[in-house]
């Protein structure tokens, strides 16, 4: 019975290593297949940076003019007084204007100290005048000018309908460039167009640019004259492309 036992005992060490042996050759013929099969090389590519230009034009539609309203006695209180009251008349002929905006804005008083001659003050108040019939408006400003307030400038601008449309528009515009010029970019390079990595936009408005004019104080003088400049909205598009072989 021992030997029997004994006898017996070795088998499963037997069929033990014969179940481990076909693992162990399915994995070197893995080895072998994955040693066989053919490596993918990483695509490399080229980083393009360029940019491009939309521009919309268009004449403008607001005409603004800024006048003030000025004072100089030797008391200060008086001064003020005569500036107030100008003021409000001025006021109260713009705003039998139709279409015409009218706008009081800064106030200031201050001393005057010459070296050889009497102390005296000075009250100004500046008044703004805008709206989209120039001549109704250059004609108001004509008016106030007969009543003594000074001419400071006057400039042309775009009402914000206006501004946002040419804004579309040159938008528009920039963005259809940019497909085709990274692909003729490419095309000279001897690559192809990839995608378009990144696309940022910018805009530039035309700022202000006031004329400074004598003012006109003789009651018969003709009414001021501007001549509208065109105006010009710039979008500005900068993009990453990336080009390959």
């Amino acid at each position: 019975m021992i030997r029997l036992s004994s006898l017996i005992r070795p088998a499963p060490f037997l069929v033990a290593a014969l179940a481990v042996s076909p693992l162990a050759l399915s994995g070197t013929f893995s080895t072998a297949q994955a040693a066989d099969m053919p490596q993918t090389t990483p695509q490399t590519t080229t980083q393009l940076d360029f940019s491009v230009t939309g521009n919309a034009h268009a004449a403008p539609t607001e005409l603004t003019v800024r006048l003030s309203v000025r004072s100089d006695s030797p008391s200060a209180a008086t001064a003020q007084k005569d500036v107030n009251t100008r003021m409000a008349a001025a006021l109260k002929l713009a705003g039998g204007q139709a279409g015409i905006e009218a706008k009081a804005g800064g106030y200031s008083i201050y001393e005057n100290t010459p070296e050889h001659a009497p102390k005296s003050w000075t009250a100004r108040q500046e008044l703004e005048l805008s709206g989209k019939d120039s001549v109704q408006l250059l004609a108001l400003a004509g008016k106030l000018q007969s009543q003594s307030l000074m001419l400071e400038g006057m400039d042309w601008s775009l009402d914000d309908a206006t501004r946002e449309q040419l804004l579309k528009d040159a938008r528009t515009t920039a963005l259809k460039q940019v497909r085709q010029q990274a692909e003729q970019s490419a095309q000279t390079l001897g690559l192809r167009l990839v995608r378009l990595k990144e696309v940022r936009i910018s805009s530039q408005e035309p700022g202000p640019r006031p004329v400074m004019l004598m003012a006109a104080r003789m009651a018969d003088s003709a009414p001021p004259q501007r001549s509208p400049d065109e105006q010009t909205l710039r979008v500005n598009v900068f993009v990453q492309a990336e080009l390959s072989q």
